[in-house]
């Protein structure tokens, strides 16, 4: 029965979807738009940038408290999935991707800057 059940999507108390993803989807559909991906590019990514959200709200939540700690782990889980879109996207893609993103370097983390 466990299998029959598990076949289906999870849903929250509301019957909705859970809100991960649909922050995968938007997120993956911007990414088409803005990379120009075509549909098995999108297929690739969709579960790929689900995962991504789901361990940035648990790295979040886990180390609300230590910032530091909480650096590190979302700088390894970009560098994760930054390796894994390079094997999906075009090194175009790939560079626009990379140029897009905001620094994930925090102010003031001895960088050497300032």
């Amino acid at each position: 029965m466990s299998d029959r059940l598990s076949e289906h999507p999870t849903f929250n108390s509301v019957g909705k979807p859970k809100k991960g993803g649909d922050d995968a989807v938007a997120l993956t559909r911007e990414m088409t738009n803005r990379l120009r991906l075509n549909e098995g590019q999108f297929l690739s990514l969709l579960p790929l940038n689900r995962t991504k959200l789901v361990g940035l709200k648990s790295i979040n939540r886990e180390y609300r408290n230590d910032e530091a700690t909480r650096a590190a782990k979302i700088a390894e889980l970009e560098a994760q999935y930054e390796q894994e879109c390079s094997r999906i996207l075009t090194p175009s893609q790939l560079s626009q991707l990379q140029s897009e993103q905001p620094a994930s370097t925090p102010t003031g983390s001895g960088n050497g800057l300032g």
